[in-house]
């Protein structure tokens, strides 16, 4: 059995639409001032875009999801 973390950090743009960065390999135990803070990094050096390269205008917020990847016998 395999599992795969990602964490998404999802933000708004300033034409008001949400979009998400995803982290495919993220630190175990990172916590939410810690991907707070690297959003608002990201945000400050406009290292990012929005789709029609809309610019992030916000962090909203972030999330982890674990998928379970289990062979069939």
């Amino acid at each position: 059995m395999a599992d795969k973390r990602v964490v998404y950090l999802k933000f708004t743009t300033v034409d008001g639409k949400n979009t998400s960065i995803s982290i495919s390999a993220p630190r175990a135990g990172l916590t939410l001032a810690e991907a707070r803070k690297a959003a608002n990094v990201l945000l400050a050096h406009k290292v990012v875009l929005g789709a029609g390269d809309t610019e992030l205008s916000k962090f909203i917020s972030a999330n982890e999801v674990t998928t379970q990847t289990t062979p069939l016998v």
